[in-house]
Order: C-alpha cells, then structure tokens, then sequence
C-alpha cells in the first residue's frame, strides 16, 4: 500500500470541514528572517463562501514571541488525522477577530487549500539503511553558501519523514534549532537530495563518535517541498520493507530449529 495519498477535491473539503468542526490542532511552520520556525495552533473555524480556513495565533514558541502572520505571508501547515499526517500550504488573507460558532476569536484566515496530502505515519518513524549500507551526509550549518567552511560530513543512522539522526567521528559543537543544510544521496550514481532542517541534538556513543540529531522544516510550504517531502517518505518505505526482508530468513531459521 502506498504510504503517500494524494486527495481529489471533494475528500480535501471534507477532511478540512472535519478538522475545522473538531478544531484539530495543528502545527504551523514559517520561514523568518531568523529561518524558519515552527508553532502549534488550532484549527478555528472555517467560511465555505469565502473560501478561507481561520486559524489559532501562536503566543510563544520554544520561548520566543510568534510575530503576527502578514497578509499574502505562506505558511506550512500540518495535522494529524487517524493513521495519516495530512499537509497543505497556506497563504494569509487576514488577520484579526473573527466568528468560530457563536464566538469571536483572535487569530488568522488563509485562503482554501489547493492540495492536500496525506502520507502514512508509518513514515514518519525511524527507519535505518539496510545492514551494510553506508549512505554519506554533508551538513552546511547555517545553510549558505558562506558556512560551506563549517560543513561536515557523516553517516546516516536513520531516517523518517520528520528528520536524520547522523553519525559523525567528531562533536560539529552546533547549537539547539541551528539551521543547516543537509543533502544525501542513496548511491553515488543517484540524485542528491538537500533538506532544509534544524539541529535538535547530540550524544556521545559508545565506540567515541558522535549521534547528530536533525529535524526537517518547511518541506509542506511549498509544491517543490512536498514532492521532497514524498521522496524521502518513499525512501523511508523502502528502509522499512528492507528490514522486513532482513528479518525474515531469522524467523524461517528459528522455525525450522524448533
């Protein structure tokens, strides 16, 4: 079963009808000059003439005050929804008071989405290399051309859909939420993929190296990063079936022994 579902209009308005009613949280992801930034909201309310979804403001996030969305502004946008993560790219048409039943709320209208997709949250699990494969990382923290001194390389450890935990020989001494840049490739004959992500954290392993951990951010935002977004998901399905595999010939062996 494809761990990746692309909606037709009528489900699409039905699923944003649903989170609307259930006022189903969410969280909003947004590119700052700072970089890009992540919050959890709400779901308000929704105006089916007008074609606008209003969205819960932010007050804070990891301590920082979350700036007032502007109209014409994209956001990422992200919920959960049974056994599936649904995504879609949002735009502000407004800002301010609006109804939500037979109340007046604070917060923000974005216009209708146009796609929404719905990706497995079996993806959205750890998944390692299969046994014996080696894949490359380069990580570019700060992710400009200028920090390409401060780039490092190491080994992925796992994937999912939300990020890659990294091994490396060495501490790169990065900040918590630093931004970095961060490409892979599954062969060297095969496209290299660059993400966008955040440094989340590190730990001493037991043979003296190094485990990075890395969130990926503003993949929903846009068309060219959810078919990113749908890459890497598929990558994690494979890591997945190859463990499957691996596992298999030990149950049969076990099997047989008894």
């Amino acid at each position: 079963m494809s761990q990746v579902l692309y909606i037709n209009e009528t489900r699409r308005d039905e699923i944003i009808a649903e989170a609307a009613l259930k006022q189903t949280p969410v969280v909003l992801t947004r590119r700052s000059r700072a970089g890009w930034r992540t919050a959890k909201a709400r779901f308000q309310g929704l105006d089916r003439q007008d074609r606008t979804v209003f969205l819960e403001h932010p007050t804070e996030v990891d301590g920082r005050t979350w700036p007032t969305p502007v109209a014409g502004e994209l956001f990422g946008v992200a919920f959960r929804r049974g056994h599936k993560k649904c995504l879609f790219n949002a735009v502000v048409v407004d800002v301010g008071e609006h109804s939500a039943g037979d109340a007046t709320q604070s917060g923000f209208a974005v216009r209708w989405p146009g796609d929404v997709q719905e990706l497995q949250r079996r993806v959205y699990q750890r998944a390692c290399p299969p046994a014996g494969r080696r894949l490359e990382v380069r990580v570019v923290p700060g992710g400009t051309p200028t920090d390409e001194q401060q780039a490092f390389n190491g080994a992925m450890e796992d994937l999912s859909a939300g990020g890659m935990r990294i091994r490396c020989p060495n501490d790169p001494d990065l900040e918590t939420r630093q931004a970095a840049k961060i490409a892979f490739a599954l062969g060297p004959r095969r496209s290299e993929l660059t993400v966008d992500g955040t440094f989340r954290h590190s730990e001493a392993t037991a043979d003296g190296e190094w485990s990075l951990g890395f969130q990926f951010v503003g993949l929903e935002t846009s068309p060219e990063g959810q078919e990113l977004l749908v890459r890497i998901a598929r990558i994690v399905t494979d890591f997945q079936r190859a463990a499957a595999r691996q596992r298999q010939p030990r149950l049969r062996s076990r099997r047989h022994n008894r």
